[in-house]
């Protein structure tokens, strides 16, 4: 079953404001010759969210759908939620990053039909036989890459 987090659960952050605060007051002034500069900001293309999205946005969270990972695969993707965790400064979750795949592939669904047309059949095999598994998955990968990089070029990726 899927964890809810709490109504009431405080957002993840690794230094609070006094920390970040106390720190920056004790920090040695840049010497006068060095011009502090900003990082350049990259701009962001605002588009409508797409009827699928925003249905979804609007639609209660209550369907579950289970999936398995290995050792390794569980230790990669906490290991990468955790990752983001940290760089963004925010609770990040394994849901939130299934979620937010589930974004980029909803919208290029036509695409994916049509790289899986290109593709031909794929034979699935037994869950028993792993190896098999584990490469036709893999074929599934190359499949949604590359839906995934023809609609990057026709700049339909993101709605």
């Amino acid at each position: 079953m899927a964890k809810r987090a709490p109504f009431d659960e405080q957002p993840f952050r690794p230094l609070n404001a006094s920390t970040l605060q106390s720190v920056l007051r004790h920090m040695p002034s840049a010497p006068e010759s060095a011009p502090v500069t900003a990082p350049a900001l990259v701009p962001v293309r605002e588009r409508p969210p797409s009827t699928a999205l925003a249905a979804r946005s609007c639609s209660p969270l209550d369907q579950e759908k289970r999936i398995l990972f290995t050792r390794e695969e569980t230790r990669a993707l906490d290991r990468l939620v955790g990752t983001l965790a940290e760089r963004l400064q925010t609770p990040v979750k394994a849901s939130h990053l299934f979620r937010a795949l589930t974004a980029l592939v909803l919208p290029v669904e036509r695409q994916i039909e049509r790289c899986a047309a290109e593709r031909g059949a794929l034979l699935r095999p037994p869950n028993g036989d792993l190896p098999a598994l584990q490469a036709f998955e893999r074929e599934l990968a190359v499949l949604l890459g590359k839906a995934l990089n023809a609609a990057l070029v026709n700049n339909r990726l993101l709605p």
